[in-house]
């Protein structure tokens, strides 16, 4: 068995691009010291039946500095040596654990888009086997159009075939954007440049960062194995789109064997693996007809995301990571649904008051515990 990480350890970025799902800014999310080394010590060992197989370190720009990307890197290696093949592959067919950084690409390189050895080299002596170049996409040459981006992509593919270091490539789809951090904001405008919203019938159950086989992928191969998320505060996530997906254990205080082995019995978790999105609606107990008309709506992530909130709501599963709907997201829900389906999904609650200049009015639920 194997087990496949994507770990965000903080949202720090200079770019603040408009299709970010999880608001990376130079004032975002940061994991102090002691969340990294606990998640870290509760990894997956080699003697476990949830071996962790690759790690992939992402979620803002992870070559800032300032963001203890050095120190999580180097204690990962100490828990987790790196293996002595020439090859990422070799190292997977031996048993090691390999550790990526995600990096839209241009740290790597200089500003004509011509790669920095000095920083490769720098990264990969520190333990890094290999990059994520996450920016061939219109999202980030639209942020950046000064940038020599498909000479850094030729560039970097350059060296890679030259010095033999792995550069996965890769970009956001125009329309798989999801329901989360600034794109609450700028779908509209996204749209009109020809992005869209992300509503693909049963998304969730055959995509692969979504949250399929998350609970029962560690016996297959990528992409169909298991893979799951580790949030800034250490909570570990069915899928890649952490801000949206529930919160299931916090791995820098619970070892992630014994965290995976008592989620395998949760019926939530089990239709999350199935990526059946009526399952979890049911569990959260929405009506199946209105659960069709969001999911057609704002999909299985948009879906997921309100579920998530109710599901957290209910006495027998507040052992999840507490979460409640932002302003942002309430103005963005209540838009695409309907007032009425929200106040469907979050009732009013019985004589709740809130004071809205002289008078005072019964509001929904939803509206009443959101945050900014």
């Amino acid at each position: 068995m194997a087990q496949r990480m994507y770990w965000v350890p903080h949202t720090i970025c200079y770019f603040g691009c408009e299709h970010c799902h999880n608001d990376s800014l130079m004032t975002g999310q940061r994991a102090d010291k002691r969340i990294i080394d606990g998640v870290i010590a509760n990894l997956p060992g080699p003697e476990s039946p949830y071996r962790l197989e690759a790690m992939l370190v992402g979620g803002g720009e992870a070559l800032m500095r300032g963001q203890q990307m050095e120190y999580l890197v180097q204690a990962f290696r100490a828990r987790f040596p790196r293996g002595p093949q020439a090859t990422v592959q070799e190292r997977w067919a031996a048993g090691y654990s390999t550790l990526a950084l995600q990096t839209m690409g241009h740290p790597l390189a200089d500003a004509k888009g011509i790669p920095a050895a000095k920083v490769i080299n720098y990264w990969l002596d520190l333990g890094v086997d290999y990059f994520h170049i996450a920016s061939n996409d219109m999202f980030h040459e639209r942020q950046r159009p000064d940038y020599p981006w498909e000479t850094l992509r030729a560039e970097l593919r350059r060296y890679e075939a030259e010095h033999g270091v792995h550069f996965h490539i890769y970009g956001k789809s125009a329309a798989r954007l999801v329901p989360s951090g600034r794109v609450l904001d700028t779908l509209p405008t996204l749209e009109q440049e020809g992005a869209g919203l992300l509503t693909d019938e049963g998304y969730c159950a055959s995509s692969w960062e979504a949250g399929a086989h998350f609970l029962s992928g560690q016996t297959a191969s990528y992409p169909e194995c298991s893979e799951v998320v580790i949030d800034p505060q250490g909570w570990v996530h069915p899928c890649c789109w952490h801000e949206l997906a529930p919160g299931l254990f916090d791995l820098s205080t619970t070892p992630f064997e014994q965290g995976m082995d008592r989620m395998q019995q949760v019926p939530l978790c089990q239709a999350i693996d199935k990526g059946d999105m009526f399952a979890l609606a049911q569990i959260a107990g929405v009506d199946i007809a209105t659960a069709r008309s969001v999911r057609d709506t704002v999909g299985d992530c948009g879906a997921c995301r309100l579920w998530s909130v109710r599901l957290g709501q209910q006495a027998e599963h507040a052992w999840l990571q507490p979460t409640q709907l932002s302003s942002r997201e309430i103005r963005f829900y209540e838009r695409h649904l309907g007032t009425a389906t929200m106040e469907e999904l979050f009732p009013r609650s019985t004589g709740l008051q809130l004071h809205t200049g002289d008078c005072c009015a019964t509001v929904p639920v939803y509206r009443h515990l959101a945050h900014t």
